[in-house]
């Protein structure tokens, strides 16, 4: 297998700090602004208006649901000379990005919420119009630019930032899986590799702090490291290591969970942690699993089924598996065969 890759390392600008909200106009014209399409949740605009500049309320569009093929497609038609401005969580943020991708326009990404690293990668998830995963699809342009306005991520529902956590910490766990074996591993690879070691120590030592200054409603210097290792390291982490550094069973997991409508609530983030518990189980790996588990009870992430809202005796428990073992995906990354019966096992454990 070759060995080369392609590195998109992120967006051509990223700002993270108080009043980062106000660069706008420094990248952008006022005619580029005031034809700018934004693309934002109910929730995320009320947060956000505070710390927005004026902009034309007739080109905002309320997002909700998921990045869906019949959400982007009508929305490619309501872009005029401006950038494509997104604002919100994951799905809003891809959303945007994809309109942006299809219409050749320039990508903002404003996040309300640090639960994913939707704000940094050249990348969207998309659904259908269940809200079941599909795929994920990249694309040539990142973000021309990433603003970071901490105090509205510090006002954000804590499990928003428990969710980011979750989902970054499964860069190491999953990278791990996908390098092994592998000689000569890239540099670049290992840059992806190294970093996602870094944001799981950052993550395990600081994220209880943060996450205690997200509920007093305070950014705080650990809240903006949180956020940082979230939005930027987690992005970095796929865009140095390409293929090497992606997803592999936690996400996979996370792909199958999504057949149920009890987890339609559940946050991404959430149901990767999970997914990492369950790989490690495939692993064989007892003892990170318990020490893994010990810790989710300092960050507020799920440590079993229930705590999904999934019952271990689901009548559609296999239904699950079935998505999760799909020939195309990731799980299939472990360097042993999963089964039915093992998967099922795991998810049990």
């Amino acid at each position: 297998m070759s060995t080369a890759l392609r590195v998109q390392v992120g967006p051509s600008n990223y700002f993270q700090g108080e009043g980062a909200w106000e660069r706008l106009p420094e990248f952008f014209t006022a005619h580029q602004l005031s034809h700018a399409l934004w693309i934002g949740g109910r929730r995320a605009t009320a947060a956000a208006r505070p710390y927005l500049p004026a902009w034309a309320e007739d080109r905002y569009v309320e997002f909700h649901g998921h990045c869906t093929e019949g959400l982007v497609s009508s929305l490619v038609q309501r872009v005029e000379a401006g950038p494509v401005i997104g604002l919100g969580g994951g799905s809003a943020l891809d959303t945007a990005k994809a309109v942006a991708a299809r219409t050749g326009h320039p990508f903002v990404a404003l996040p309300t919420i640090a639960a994913t690293c939707a704000a940094w990668t050249p990348l969207s998830v998309w659904y259908d119009e269940e809200g079941r995963a599909l795929r994920f699809e990249l694309f040539d342009q990142a973000a021309r630019l990433v603003l970071v306005e901490p105090r509205i991520l510090a006002a954000a529902p804590v499990e928003y930032l428990a969710a980011g956590i979750g989902d970054t910490l499964a860069k190491w766990y999953e990278a791990a899986v996908l390098v092994e074996g592998v000689s000569p591993l890239p540099l670049t690879a290992r840059l992806g590799l190294d970093i996602s070691r870094t944001l799981k120590d950052l993550l395990l030592e600081t994220g209880p702090a943060a996450l205690a200054a997200n509920r007093r409603g305070q950014s705080d210097e650990a809240l903006g490291a949180v956020i940082d290792a979230i939005l930027a390291g987690g992005g970095a982490v796929g865009g140095f290591g390409e293929r090497y550094t992606r997803v592999a069973a936690a996400h996979a997991v996370h792909n199958g969970l999504t057949v149920l409508a009890e987890t339609e609530t559940q946050l991404h983030g959430a149901k990767v942690a999970f997914g990492i518990l369950v790989q490690l189980a495939l692993q064989g790996n007892w003892v990170e699993r318990d020490l893994l588990r010990r810790r989710y009870a300092d960050l507020g992430l799920p440590t079993r089924l229930e705590d999904l809202g999934v019952s271990p005796h689901h009548p559609r428990l296999g239904d699950v598996v079935a998505r999760a073992l799909q020939p195309f995906e990731s799980i299939h990354a472990l360097p042993f065969p999963v089964t039915p019966q093992s998967l099922k096992e795991a998810l049990l454990a």
